[in-house]
């Protein structure tokens, strides 16, 4: 009689989330089977030609999160879990016996189930991560040390004025407020922004022109939507000594004269070799084992005398823009499936009855 194993999708409909639980509940790979080798051939139960093993069945329960499996522990509890396997070997004898092992669906899904066992259990083993060195660590660290040094970064809001004089005139009254309320010099600082500035850009907001570096001294990532700082403007700012303190005379540029308030400070730091060592030696991994598959690959491709006809490949029509495609939707949501939205209607809507018109 042909034995055949339990499929381990089989979770996938039985139990959602079951490889995730797997993970969760520290267990990797195959599930741990505490059997002698003359109970793992018993049979516990048959459907049809398909045996189910004690092995079988005593895997596919480890493989259940350590929550779950304290729930079968009794007789009881195992039959409904054996019922789940039979159920299951049920459907799936019956959807072969119909056909659909024919379907381009589920020979795809075959198909992703073989490469990811493949991957999993032989391509994994083209590169392990003793095979990063710590001289490849310590070289890679030399060559991207950038990436490990952030500047120093500066923090300040500016008033834009038109001309020397309204900037030296706003500046005085400025530090005069500053000077009786100390504790409340950005606030007042601001509240001037808002009425004053003509950078329309940064006048709402206070002045603030966010997080900078100093001009030449390394470059700091601000985003497309960030106001521009004039060099000089950033300059003036990192010659601040506090929060809160104005640049003694505003600042020219191609724009007009800023009065300059520095609004934070962040020092510069560099990460050590010993501090990234263990993230530089994942990173090298991933690449090694992604240059080994792709070597993998190319094997197998100069093997196999892989053909590809350009001419008929370019009359493949895409779909237009925005047209669903039933056969990408995940499986609930595709029409007609249980629990998948329903479809839509072509019927107009009935209009309601003249006595309930509001």
């Amino acid at each position: 009689m042909m034995r055949r194993t339990i499929p381990t999708l089989m979770f996938a409909a039985l139990a959602a989330g079951a490889g995730c639980q797997r993970e969760q509940s520290g267990m990797s790979g195959e599930a741990v089977v505490q059997l002698t080798e003359e109970e793992r051939g018993k049979v516990v139960a048959k459907v049809g030609d398909v045996v189910i093993t004690l092995e079988d069945f005593e895997r596919r329960l480890n493989q259940q999160s350590p929550f779950a499996r304290s729930r079968y522990d009794s007789l009881e509890r195992k039959k409904e879990f054996l019922d789940s396997l039979v159920r299951f070997e049920l459907l799936a004898l019956e959807a072969k016996a119909r056909g659909h092992h024919k379907d381009p669906d589920v020979e795809l899904a075959h198909k992703q189930a073989l490469v990811r066992a493949l991957t999993a259990k032989e391509v994994a083993d083209l590169v392990k991560m003793d095979d990063v060195t710590d001289a490849d660590v310590e070289a890679w660290y030399a060559e991207h040390k950038a990436e490990f040094i952030k500047p120093a970064e500066a923090r300040a809001a500016h008033i834009l004025m038109p001309d020397e004089a309204s900037a030296k005139g706003l500046l005085v009254d400025l530090q005069a407020e500053i000077a009786a309320a100390p504790g409340e010099a950005q606030a007042l600082f601001e509240k001037r922004a808002k009425l004053a500035s003509t950078d329309a850009k940064t006048a709402d907001r206070g002045g603030d022109l966010g997080w900078f570096g100093e001009p030449g001294q390394g470059r700091v990532d601000r985003g497309p939507a960030a106001p521009i700082v004039p060099p000089a403007v950033a300059t003036a700012a990192f010659a601040l000594k506090a929060d809160g303190e104005l640049h003694p005379a505003p600042i020219q540029t191609s724009q007009g004269w800023h009065i300059v308030q520095r609004t934070g400070y962040r020092r510069p730091f560099e990460r050590g070799l010993d501090e990234v060592r263990s993230r530089i030696r994942t990173t090298l991994f991933r690449q090694k084992k992604a240059a080994a598959l792709e070597q993998y690959v190319a094997d197998l491709r100069a093997k196999a005398g892989v053909q590809i006809d350009e001419a008929l490949l370019d009359q493949a029509k895409t779909a237009p823009q925005g047209q669903f495609n039933p056969r990408m939707a995940p499986p609930h949501l595709r029409p007609g499936a249980e629990g998948a939205p329903p479809l839509p209607t072509l019927k107009p809507p009935m209009p309601a009855p003249v006595g309930d018109a509001q």
